[in-house]
């Protein structure tokens, strides 16, 4: 009979461990078993045991056939946590001995409790099942949502447009921060979007010159300082010697292109003639050798 030793003291009271391990070996002797595992831990009330959840996890694998404790309320963290353990131990023929309780699940008396322990578990969670069945009905009733807030279902329009980029289930739910298996449910009877055509940039030099009317007239450089301000820096204007300069326009197709340019050449005129001014423009590719 292969066994695992847990001991656990409080932070305050460590001076009881070497006797719990003591006694809990001396046990071990006299029943003739083997001692396979010893696992110890040190704190107050806390919520993760990992020595805890190491020791069970060998018993699932069948690495050992009994746990053996000092005192049940050393090994479980609740009431409702010791009687589910313990009866997953059961349900893994698994046994489990308390030192101080006399508690063996080995004995005929030991295995009458560990059935009765069954029935307690059981009714818990008919009690727990009931008690949601309830919240659930009184919270139809008053119109509240319950459940899961469905956080992934608003972002059908996102998984959508991901989609349609080329984007496979697992990058789409990486990027969202969702679950892969939302992402497949969602995507389920949606018709993909065709990919949506990437915005292009180009650099466009523009040629431009500004006259007055007349020589009574001095306005060409508020002109120019409006037209620049007010127009050319939308589009990342980059001086050039000679008053010209250097333009990026962002399009999505040529047509979409000319439109901007003929807008743009449209206010540029509009601006100068308010000043009695006038204006010659060039709009020129270099790369493409494109004038517009």
């Amino acid at each position: 009979m292969r066994v695992g030793i847990y001991a656990r003291v409080s932070t305050h009271d460590q001076n009881t461990l070497p006797m719990q391990l003591k006694q809990m070996r001396e046990y071990i002797k006299n029943r003739k078993w083997k001692l396979a595992v010893e696992f110890e831990e040190v704190g107050s009330g806390a919520k993760t045991r990992p020595k805890r959840e190491e020791l069970l996890r060998m018993a699932k694998r069948r690495e050992i056939d009994a746990i053996l404790v000092w005192k049940l309320d050393r090994f479980g963290r609740s009431l409702a946590d010791l009687i589910t353990t313990l009866n997953e131990l059961r349900e893994l023929d698994v046994i489990f001995v308390s030192l101080t309780e006399s508690l063996d699940f080995s004995t005929p008396s030991g295995r009458a409790m560990a059935g009765m322990l069954s029935t307690f578990a059981e009714f818990e969670r008919d009690i727990i099942r009931e008690r949601v069945k309830a919240g659930i009905a009184n919270a139809r009733e008053k119109g509240k949502p319950h459940g899961r807030p469905k956080t992934a279902s608003h972002k059908l329009d996102k998984i959508l447009e991901l989609k349609s980029e080329g984007l496979n289930n697992s990058q789409i739910a990486k990027e969202l921060k969702i679950s892969r298996p939302s992402v497949i449910g969602l995507l389920k009877g949606q018709i993909i979007p065709s990919p949506k055509e990437k915005p292009k940039n180009k650099v466009i030099t523009l040629y431009l010159s500004i006259e007055n009317n007349s020589k009574f007239v001095r306005g060409k450089g508020k002109v120019r300082e409006s037209i620049e301000w007010s127009m050319l820096m939308e589009y990342q204007m980059k001086k050039l010697p000679r008053n010209d300069y250097e333009l990026t326009f962002t399009y999505k197709d040529e047509e979409h292109l000319q439109k901007q340019i003929d807008d743009l050449h449209q206010e540029m005129a509009s601006e100068a003639d308010l000043r009695n001014c006038y204006i010659e423009a060039n709009f020129y590719d270099k790369i493409n050798d494109i004038s517009y």
